[in-house]
């Protein structure tokens, strides 16, 4: 997800909603997709989401998409909570084509510092990861102290005083929508979107790598402005060095965009991996260690089942 705090503060204030009633359980992976995909199939228009109460939080987050919640929705908490697949947490779209397109949905677990995944799906093949939102507060606001003040009040009343101190969100990405995922039905992140987004052939992201996905997100339109806006908002970086920054974003983007110029599959994709390459650098340097380590706050982090 925008790994920014924006979104997750949204997830939490969604997660206060009072849970719907779980539909009946099955144990087999594939029924469970299915039932995901029953969903999936209901919100492909995004009109009907809206029209039963979706909402968007967040911008549209680079190789997954914009997150969408409703009032209502379940609250998985604690280990031993049970996913009902029918009960998505939220939804994803990402333009493609000038139109909103459905890419998959994600499932929101809140945990303890040290508490187990939940069962998720059936197998443990579901691939987690973990955000630690309280973590992620404390290093956004250090310098927003109003902002600090609200999120602490919200959080004591809505959870601490009542003596829930799960302050971790551990998410799932299930890919059944439309969209396929090269890397699997529960994969983190879904490498083809920046492939479709800018009208390459789908079968180009066979074989390619994650560095080169990130690489064509940076062509994309508002590619740079999303691929920051993250980490700006959360170190509260200072408009002058986020303009440098985005001017350096631009230089690697300009770099795709001539390769895509020549239609060649080989070299567009040396030249996504080469500007990924160079913009991490870039990035790095410009940025001073306490910018690091705010960000870093809010980094996931991947979980096997049986990890704490």
């Amino acid at each position: 997800m925008l790994r920014s705090l924006k979104a997750a503060l949204a997830v939490v204030l969604a997660l206060g909603a009072p849970a719907l009633a779980p539909t009946l359980a099955v144990a087999d992976p594939a029924a469970e997709l299915a039932q995901v995909r029953a969903v999936l199939d209901r919100y492909a228009d995004i009109s009907v989401a809206r029209a039963d109460g979706w909402r968007p939080f967040g911008g549209d987050e680079p190789l997954m998409g914009q997150h969408w919640y409703r009032d209502g929705g379940p609250d998985y908490a604690g280990s031993d909570a049970r996913l009902d697949f029918a009960q998505p947490s939220n939804l994803m779209y990402t333009e493609i084509g000038g139109r909103q397109v459905l890419t998959g949905a994600a499932f929101v677990v809140r945990l303890r510092h040290g508490e187990a995944l939940p069962a998720g799906f059936t197998g443990g093949g579901d691939r987690w990861h973990v955000h630690d939102f309280e973590g992620a507060f404390e290093a956004a606001t250090e310098d927003r102290p109003f902002l600090r003040g609200l999120g602490n009040w919200w959080l004591d009343r809505e959870y601490r005083n009542a003596g829930d101190d799960r302050g971790r969100l551990a998410m799932v990405h299930a890919w059944a929508g439309p969209i396929p995922n090269p890397d699997g039905p529960f994969a983190s992140h879904n490498r083809l979107l920046p492939y479709l987004e800018l009208g390459l052939p789908a079968e180009w992201a066979n074989g390619a790598g994650m560095a080169a996905a990130r690489g064509l997100v940076l062509a994309t339109p508002d590619g740079c402005e999303r691929t920051l806006e993250g980490p700006v908002w959360i170190a509260n970086i200072p408009g002058g060095q986020e303009r440098a920054l985005l001017a350096g974003c631009a230089q690697a983007a300009d770099h795709v965009r001539a390769a895509l110029a020549t239609g060649d599959r080989a070299a567009v994709d040396a030249a996504a991996r080469g500007a990924w390459q160079s913009w991490e650098g870039f990035l790095d340097a410009q940025l001073t260690p306490d910018q690091k380590r705010r960000i870093a706050a809010m980094s996931e982090h991947g979980m096997d089942h049986g990890a704490h």
